[in-house]
């Protein structure tokens, strides 16, 4: 069955991990559902059907029959007119729907996003350069109303790529070599390096990023998602481990791509002889095409619109980061036209980004509903003949389920994603220490 034929008043929330709890949105009082009317006449002067007259005669049999003939006809035009009536109700309160989602920008805190949705969008338009660094600050700092420290963050990503230089150089490796600058700052993550910083005697520990399988998904703790979370627990997962490795391969003049697969990112870089390499940072190795595509939730479609394994340009990760704001949003307040325009936005630069494609499912879904409700739910055939404006609002649901059935898109059970986890991390605790970063080292040489 494909997502568009769902029944109408079951919107499709999807399983996106930076999704919160959908708000409790207060409707007018419905009406009763409205069927076909009997006898209306489109004169809406003379509402009031007309009932023939009854005959006049003498025999007593037929006097009895013209009285229940006249008890008949009295009851069913009075059943006419209080259908007639609840027609009326209906078309007098089509001009009192709200159509919008009700807002929450006079919300202590929004004031937060749209600010950032514009230092974003600037980025996006070229008003100002992309920079994936302080676009990720500013998303996670809006989440906390303007309350982190910009120094902190700054020092602690400074001193990551301070490390991987140093590291390389007691290593005997060329830094401006653009591979060390990708493994190098790949082992800062994945790996435990001693390393001898200037003007101190002993050599310090740097200790590798470890994955977070507590709440992973930002279900209760929405922060859990965060760069800002990471750089100070020294845990994450498939969404702040890339974004983090990202953000270091800018400030060195490193290249690499942020790449998704289902319900996950990683990041691909390519060597000095032009080929591409994944680096699967929730598992701290290096994974082939094939082994992403035995995920079992890659198909055909996913692969032909470029929805899965495509390096993004910076310009789609900056508007990754504007879905991520939508979500933030959504998890800390709502929905509403503010949701929908950062989507919207985002989507022009990364049309089958499949986390804001969701969100735009689920915002469509939930305004038809709210819309719904206010009419009293009426069946379809009713919702297209008498509300045009709320039908159009269920087709434009169904043009969004038909666009991620288009693409390919494939929700991966949260089940079956905890349980490929739960594999990796054994694997990985099997490996000796050293044996993991042999093909990446091989790089090198």
């Amino acid at each position: 069955m494909k997502a568009y034929q769902y029944i109408l008043m079951l919107p499709l929330l999807l399983s996106i991990s930076t999704f919160g709890q959908v708000p409790v949105i207060t409707t007018p009082q419905p009406t009763k559902p409205l069927h076909s009317i009997i006898g209306y006449t489109n004169n809406r002067n003379n509402p009031t059907p007309t009932i023939p007259a009854f005959p006049t005669t003498n025999n007593r049999n037929q006097q009895q029959l013209n009285m229940y003939e006249h008890d008949r006809l009295t009851v069913e035009r009075m059943n006419i007119m209080q259908r007639q009536n609840q027609f009326e109700e209906g078309l007098a309160s089509y001009s009192s729907i709200q159509y919008d989602l009700p807002s929450w920008s006079g919300t202590q805190g929004t004031e937060h996003y749209y600010q950032t949705a514009g230092k974003l969008l600037d980025m996006l338009n070229g008003k100002t350069p992309l920079n994936l660094k302080d676009a990720v600050f500013a998303v996670e700092n809006a989440y906390f109303e303007g309350l982190l420290d910009k120094k902190i963050y700054d020092e602690a990503i400074s001193q990551m790529a301070n490390i991987a230089r140093l590291k390389a150089g007691q290593d005997g490796l060329n830094w401006n070599n653009p591979t060390t600058k990708n493994i190098m700052l790949y082992r800062v993550m994945a790996d435990t390096l001693n390393v001898k910083f200037p003007m101190r005697e002993r050599a310090s520990t740097s200790f590798p990023m470890q994955y977070d399988f507590d709440d992973f998904r930002g279900e209760n703790d929405f922060s859990k998602l965060f760069v800002t979370k990471l750089l100070s627990s020294h845990k994450g997962q498939c969404h702040s481990l890339p974004l983090l490795y990202h953000i270091l391969c800018e400030k060195v003049g490193a290249e690499a791509s942020l790449a998704f697969s289902p319900q996950h990112s990683y990041i691909k870089f390519k060597d000095r002889n032009n080929n591409w390499h994944n680096l699967e940072l929730t598992q701290g190795m290096m994974t082939t095409d094939a082994f992403i595509i035995g995920s079992g939730f890659i198909n055909a479609a996913a692969i032909k619109h470029g929805v899965y394994m495509q390096p993004q340009d910076k310009k789609q990760v900056i508007a990754h980061c504007l879905s991520d704001l939508a979500s933030g949003y959504v998890h800390k307040y709502g929905y509403d036209k503010f949701v929908i325009q950062c989507i919207d936005s985002a989507l022009s630069y990364a049309p089958t980004n499949t986390t804001a494609l969701a969100i735009k499912s689920n915002y469509h879904g939930i305004r038809l509903q709210y819309v719904a409700n206010q009419i009293g739910r009426p069946p379809l055939d009713i919702l297209k003949a008498q509300y045009p404006d709320a039908y159009k609002l269920f087709e434009e649901r169904n043009a969004i389920y038909r666009r991620l059935d288009e693409i390919g898109f494939v929700e991966m059970p949260k089940e079956v994603y905890e349980s490929w986890l739960n594999s990796i991390n054994e694997e990985k605790e099997k490996r000796e220490h050293d044996i993991r970063y042999k093909s990446a080292l091989r790089l090198l040489e």
